[in-house]
């Protein structure tokens, strides 16, 4: 028998596997996402998924561990959007390579609501706290040490008002979260779908104008 019919079983089963823990995962994900931590179970992702409860306590070993997991996959995808929206052009100022980490972050938001909620559902139940450090450790503060010389070179050169670059950052960040958080209350009040493309250009256009400059 040749290595490669030898080993084929085997990168079949190594394959049945990833598919199954990326199951696992897009399910958790919207359980996550729609329940929160707390409510979430185990056994509701395992029945959602049609798979076992034990197949899935014998990926992922606890409730937590899945919820890492999950929130790992969440910030690859922010990750794979930026870096495809780089990948178009690398502007030279400052101010406009923000631009470009606020555009990304903004249609994740846009695009991806319910990676975009199981982001702001990290904050509710016991050990949130836990939680919260695990993600700055993980990602948070990579994130900002990124992106803190960019502001720091945009207050330079005039494009951003002097302040810390920490409050700026997160300022923008609530910014580029008012369509996704507001869009209930948006519509509410105006009938315009949060969503619409032409709200998404015109929201974009006053963000350009108010924080970008353009």
């Amino acid at each position: 028998m040749s290595t490669s019919d030898s080993s084929s079983p085997r990168r079949r089963e190594q394959q049945r596997a990833v598919d199954t823990k990326q199951a696992i995962l897009r399910t958790a994900l919207k359980e996550f996402a729609e329940r929160g931590f707390e409510a979430a179970s185990m056994r509701a992702i395992a029945e959602q998924s049609g798979l076992t409860h034990q197949l899935i306590c014998y990926h992922f070993q606890s409730k937590e561990v899945l919820w890492q997991a999950v929130a790992t996959l969440v910030y690859e995808e922010l990750a794979r959007g930026r870096e495809a929206l780089l990948a178009q052009s690398l502007p030279e100022r400052a101010i406009d390579q923000l631009r470009q980490e606020f555009v990304a972050y903004f249609r994740f938001s846009i695009e991806q609501p319910h990676l975009h909620r199981f982001l702001l559902q990290r904050r509710e139940g016991s050990q949130c706290e836990d939680r919260q450090d695990w993600l700055a450790q993980e990602f948070l503060r990579p994130h900002f040490g990124r992106v803190k010389p960019l502001i720091k070179a945009a207050q330079k050169s005039g494009d951003l008002p002097k302040g810390d670059p920490a409050l700026l950052f997160y300022a923008v960040i609530s910014l580029a979260n008012t369509l996704a958080m507001m869009g209930a209350d948006i519509a509410a009040t105006t009938e315009r779908a949060a969503t619409d493309p032409k709200t998404v250009r015109e929201f974009l256009k006053l963000m350009d104008a108010l924080v970008f400059k353009r």
